[in-house]
């Protein structure tokens, strides 16, 4: 039996059809370079996907956490690579899934405001 693996592209995604397909989706490819923040690979993470994202910028910085939580490339070769290993090996989906929730979870209102009351305070 010969292994098929479909890839859909949808530009400019409303956000109603985005939702749906992160609920479908396995792993989650962000293309853009040197993305300042990535709101919609912070959306993939909090549905627990995997994210895969250009090792530039905020999405790579701040939201992967330059590997810790989620894969990077720089070319072609580097995503397919990545990609293919989500999708193969059970257990780096697993601990990117987690690694993903539990980065988005550090990354909520609240705790913004505790962080920097505690910096604010810290000047005074």
């Amino acid at each position: 039996m010969e292994n098929r693996l479909n890839v859909e592209l949808y530009p400019n995604a409303p956000g109603d059809v985005k939702v749906v397909l992160m609920d479908q989706a396995r792993v989650f490819l962000h293309a853009t370079i040197n993305e300042h923040w990535g709101v919609v690979v912070a959306e993939a993470m909090a549905r627990g996907l995997p994210v895969v994202v250009h090792r530039s910028g905020g999405a790579w910085s701040d939201l992967a956490m330059s590997g810790e939580v989620g894969l990077g490339y720089e070319g072609v070769d580097e995503a397919v690579e990545a990609l293919a290993k989500l999708l193969t090996d059970e257990k780096a989906w697993g601990h990117y899934s987690g690694k993903s929730l539990g980065r988005v979870g550090e990354i909520t209102f609240d705790k913004f405001v505790s962080r920097l009351s505690e910096l604010v305070k810290g000047l005074a």
